[in-house]
């Protein structure tokens, strides 16, 4: 089977659906029901289908969590076969059951908890196939003003379509923000949502199954009768199908093509959308904040009949555009540009500067004193280029950028300074390399100006069945928790033997770096007492990865 062109396929038969449905008039009658898609339980426990589900999955969980089982990735891969025909075999004769999700809670930037559920291994790969069949089918349904968790769209996407409608003379923004959405969603709005397109019964009963697993919380099994949870590998499409529904009932109270020149001659209102999963913009243009006010009460009242879904008071605004907004963690303002004119303007808001040098400092200084300092600038170094990237849209960038480089470069100094006893003198001559400061050359913090401005704003790229990549959401996905080994001082030695060994392997004599290679004992740990006193230089020396797991096998 080739995985992509059943996803054509699916994606083709989806999209002729849709416009037969919509070619219906009284004189010829369509059912909108006819040209579903049908069999795709078939489709599931196919050997291929599920392999290469299987394999994706395995490429974004390893290392990362696993749910209640405790089984992570390495323990799966040993019976790999043996559990995939399992579990194909389960979907095939209909006793699939998947297991509850493990809550997990973690701490937003404004200080409130969000409940996350990550499942099992075996679910996430059952899961994935499901992703797979059914995204192809409702990306022919989407709109185009929808952005996330869709293959080649961002939030760069989204601000920039966001400041283009500010752009056109849209002068009223409704702010909006549906509350606790993955958690409140309808069961019945999702499976109602999926029948639209589906034709399976075993298929959606696969689908109500993951919807009413449960969440174990402290060796207790709750149930779930409402939501999603964050953290599932379907959970965001899932999402999506519910809420492209106003996606069209926004898109069904605006004027398009000639029916918008008609109302611009007229002086009639208008309004254009910008979607980010449960975030969304509406930009009205000719009408006054009663209008605004108004729109926003008739969006209130659509979300809790068609998606059992209520807007969040705290985050739902009416906004003119002088007044700037927030969005995505952006801030979009009018600003005077060279010519003189207004024109809209993407910054860095300064919450956003603040959770910045938190982060900074929570990666870098607020660690336990035993974490070597080579540690603390590769975790910082990954804060400060997630940053970065992300915010390397903004107009303020370069002069942000420079703050923040500022502020942790002298974080970084004074965690050496504590860590080693020294003075900043001291510091300052013995650890600094140029403008950057690091354990070694070749372990130094990242700056926020080597992520060069970025202001492309070109569309998201067509949609190509079976390709694309994703934009994922560290809140929402919960793959994101990595195990660290609970040996936080070892990082510092490997750098010294890297730099004593000539950045070579050891045993085969090939080019490494620190992120190709391991630090490996020469003398096994179990001949010394513990494994600080078998931590010492002269006991150490550096592996390329293929040399170091063939050193490890042989025990």
């Amino acid at each position: 089977m080739n995985v992509k062109e059943v996803q054509r396929r699916l994606w083709e038969q989806s999209r002729m659906h849709k416009q037969h449905r919509e070619s219906g008039s009284p004189l010829f009658p369509v059912n909108s029901y006819d040209g579903r898609v049908r069999n795709l339980m078939d489709l599931l426990h196919h050997p291929q289908w599920i392999a290469e589900a299987c394999a994706r999955v395995m490429t974004r969980s390893r290392g990362k969590a696993p749910g209640v089982d405790g089984i992570t990735v390495s323990v799966f891969e040993r019976t790999l076969t043996k559990e995939l025909e399992a579990l194909r075999l389960e979907l095939k004769h209909g006793t699939y059951r998947p297991q509850p999700l493990r809550r997990s809670v973690i701490i937003k930037p404004n200080g409130k908890p969000r409940k996350l559920g990550i499942p099992c291994l075996r679910d996430k790969i059952v899961q994935e196939t499901v992703r797979m069949a059914i995204e192809p089918i409702f990306e022919v349904e989407f709109h185009d003003d929808s952005y996330g968790f869709r293959p080649n769209r961002s939030t760069h996407h989204a601000i920039f379509r966001c400041k283009h409608l500010m752009n056109r003379q849209f002068t009223w923004v409704i702010e909006g923000d549906v509350k606790a959405c993955f958690d409140e969603i309808s069961h019945k709005a999702i499976l109602q949502a999926l029948r639209e397109k589906v034709m399976d019964n075993k298929f959606l009963n696969l689908i109500r199954l993951f919807l009413k697993s449960g969440v174990e919380i402290e060796g207790i099994v709750h149930p779930t009768e409402k939501g999603v949870p964050q953290g599932g590998v379907v959970s965001p499409l899932l999402a999506n199908v519910v809420l492209n529904k106003l996606d069209w009932f926004l898109h069904a109270k605006g004027s398009h093509n000639l029916a918008s020149r008609r109302a611009w001659y007229n002086r009639e209102p208008n309004l254009r959308f910008v979607r980010y999963a449960d975030d969304w913009c509406v930009f009205i243009t000719r009408a006054s904040k009663r209008y605004a006010e108004n729109l926003r009460e008739e969006i209130r009242e659509f979300l809790v009949v068609n998606c059992g879904l209520r807007l969040s008071e705290e985050k739902t605004h009416i906004t003119h555009v002088r007044e700037g907004f927030e969005f995505l963690s952006f801030r979009l303002e009018m600003g005077v540009v060279r010519r003189g004119h207004h024109a809209a303007k993407i910054k860095v808001p300064l919450e956003a500067v603040a959770n910045a040098k938190r982060s900074l400092a929570k990666a870098i200084r607020h660690r336990p004193q035993q974490e070597s300092i080579a540690v603390r600038m590769i975790r910082g170094s990954a804060v400060v280029r997630g940053w970065a990237h992300y915010y390397k849209i903004a107009h303020n960038y370069s002069v942000v950028s420079s703050l923040l480089d500022h502020h942790a470069y002298w974080i970084a100094v004074k965690t050496i300074c504590r860590k080693q006893d020294i003075s900043t003198a001291k510091c300052l001559r013995g650890y600094t390399f140029g403008s950057y400061i690091g354990m070694f050359s070749t372990c130094t913090l990242a700056k926020f100006r080597d992520i060069r401005m970025a202001w492309d704003q070109g569309g998201p790229e067509p949609y190509v069945p079976g390709n694309g990549d994703y934009e994922s959401d560290s809140e929402v996905d919960g793959d994101r928790y990595i195990h660290e080994k609970n040996r936080p001082g070892g990082m510092d030695l490997k750098h010294q033997a890297l730099a004593r060994d000539g950045m070579i392997c050891s045993q085969c004599g090939k080019p490494i770096t620190a992120a190709t290679s391991q630090a490996d004992h020469i003398k096994p740990v179990e001949s010394f007492a513990s494994f600080v006193q078998a931590s010492y230089l002269e006991n150490m020396q550096t592996l390329c990865l293929s040399c170091h797991k063939e050193k490890t096998y042989a025990k």
